[in-house]
């Protein structure tokens, strides 16, 4: 063996594949992608229960963007805690398992605040939506980079609810789904 073999073989053991190149962490994602979901599937229908019961406003409203705008942000960041994936198409949770879980609780997004622009019953709705779009746009897009392409079934979930999305002031979030 001579030496330019032996520093390429030195230099692989020292300085491993590059991160995420060999390792499925599909199980972390999906955990990280659950707790959101679990979330949205408390407060999707604790919204429309308040629009329901014709108590919508500036109070009801905002307590749940509190929980929205801190579920979202602990997902992105615990989504950039995890090394990108390897991912799996057959290994349980599959990537497509995560794509659709995530693409679930955007869609409750969508669907569960649709509508609260056009009430008028809401004036700071749209600062509440500033706030949150950015969040939920960025771990979107760290979630695309820890589960490579992850978002492409995710954006497929989302092609009817994005409307919503786009009336309700969403640009960032869109965006980041590829629309």
């Amino acid at each position: 063996m001579h030496l330019p073999s032996l520093l390429v073989l030195a230099a692989s053991l020292v300085f491993p594949l590059a991160t995420g190149q060999s390792t499925n962490t599909n199980a972390q994602i999906k955990a990280a992608v659950n707790t959101v979901d679990e979330t949205m599937h408390h407060v999707g229908p604790t919204v429309l229960t308040i629009m329901a019961n014709q108590t919508l406003s500036d109070r009801t409203l905002s307590a749940q963007f509190d929980t929205l705008n801190r579920v979202w942000t602990n997902f992105d960041h615990t989504i950039t805690s995890i090394r990108p994936s390897s991912g799996s198409t057959t290994v349980h949770p599959t990537n497509d398992e995560c794509s659709t879980v995530l693409g679930e609780s955007v869609v409750l997004v969508a669907t569960s605040l649709s509508g609260i622009k056009a009430s008028g019953k809401v004036p700071s709705f749209p600062n509440l939506v500033a706030t949150l779009d950015p969040i939920i746009a960025n771990g979107l897009t760290h979630f695309n980079t820890t589960l490579r392409n992850g978002l492409n079934l995710t954006a497929i979930i989302m092609i009817d609810a994005r409307q919503f999305l786009v009336a309700e002031g969403f640009t960032a979030t869109n965006h980041a789904l590829g629309f």
